[in-house]
């Protein structure tokens, strides 16, 4: 029984050789392929001029690449540009084709505008349906019916007048020019201090709107308080009227009756100053004066009298017997009795 050969039997170079030509087989087809278009449709677009559109521009529709520009040739008046775009891209009859700016260099793309329910015939976009960036032919007719509206003679008086009221402005200007070149020097100088300032201003902005709530919270609650305010505008009012007679009374007493006010002040002062030289006296006053009021309260303090204990003195009780003896009053008759 034989034995298959296997890839380790077979010759490398040749193994190689196979590769190497398949590998170059697939990229010459992969090109040939995008050189022949299959995954392309050409289109022809008319143009009244070129406007400096070149092959390898690219071809946008609502600014997505769907294509190339392959060339542009001369056709009569107008330019006719080919482009290759892509197939899944269907352009109807009423496609606009414009001729665009891509930077401020001067480069260049082709915008398509798809269009119209019909098919686009022969594959072109008709002169009608394209649009240059400038045209100037009609540039300068525009600029022609222009000049041709102008006043000549009235320019001449205009430009006549202003010589005449700019006649000293010529002395002025070189004044007015170094004023100028100051200022820009100032505003070069100070560039940092305005970098300063403009960096704040974007702080102060960007803290402004982080607080929107709470600033709208503090016009809400500000609106509140004038509402409430206009709700009580008579309160008011008459609180500001009564505030308004209190300080011209403060002001007839304080300002008017100064004088008054000064003699009174110094009287006071006179009596403190009686009262500190007389200071002891007063502690003594004050330690001994418990003393009557206490005996002044315990003498009237029983009723509507006051009481005191005395000596009898002269009023003996022998007298006393003597004198109700004689009186004969039948109430006394026990004291008569005790005296006896």
């Amino acid at each position: 029984m034989t034995r298959k050969p296997t890839l380790e039997d077979r010759n490398p170079l040749v193994i190689g050789t196979v590769a190497v030509v398949v590998i170059a087989l697939a990229l010459v087809a992969t090109v040939a392929v995008s050189r022949l278009g299959f995954s392309s449709v050409r289109y022809e677009a008319e143009f009244a001029q070129a406007a400096r559109i070149s092959a390898g521009d690219a071809v946008t529709i609502a600014g997505v690449q769907v294509g190339t520009v392959e060339g542009a040739r001369l056709a009569g008046d107008h330019v006719v540009v080919a482009m290759d775009i892509d197939r899944d891209v269907e352009l109807g009859s009423g496609t606009v084709a414009s001729i665009k700016l891509t930077t401020l260099l001067g480069s260049r793309y082709l915008e398509l505008q798809p269009a119209g329910e019909e098919p686009l015939a022969d594959n072109r976009i008709p002169l009608g349906n394209t649009v240059v960036p400038y045209d100037l032919q009609e540039l300068l007719a525009d600029a022609t019916t222009t000049f041709e509206q102008v006043d000549a003679e009235r320019l001449g008086e205009t430009m006549t007048l202003m010589a005449d009221e700019l006649h000293g402005v010529p002395e002025l200007l070189p004044q007015v020019l170094q004023n100028i070149e100051s200022l820009s020097g100032t505003l070069a100088d100070r560039r940092r201090q305005i970098g300063s300032i403009l960096e704040a201003t974007a702080s102060i902005t960007t803290i402004v709107r982080a607080q929107q709530d709470s600033l709208g919270v503090l016009v809400r609650d500000g609106y509140s308080m004038l509402t409430e305010l206009e709700n009580r505008r008579n309160l008011v009012q008459r609180l500001l009227d009564s505030t308004t007679r209190l300080v011209d009374a403060l002001h007839s007493v304080v300002v008017e009756d100064r004088t008054h006010v000064d003699a009174m002040i110094a009287d006071l002062d006179e009596f403190l100053q009686t009262l500190a030289n007389n200071d002891a006296l007063l502690r003594n006053i004050l330690q001994i004066l418990p003393v009557p009021i206490r005996n002044f309260t315990n003498a009237s303090g029983t009723g509507n009298e006051v009481d005191f204990t005395a000596p009898a003195g002269p009023m003996i009780d022998s007298w006393m017997c003597a004198l109700v003896g004689h009186t004969g009053e039948p109430s006394l008759r026990d004291y008569l009795g005790e005296c006896r």
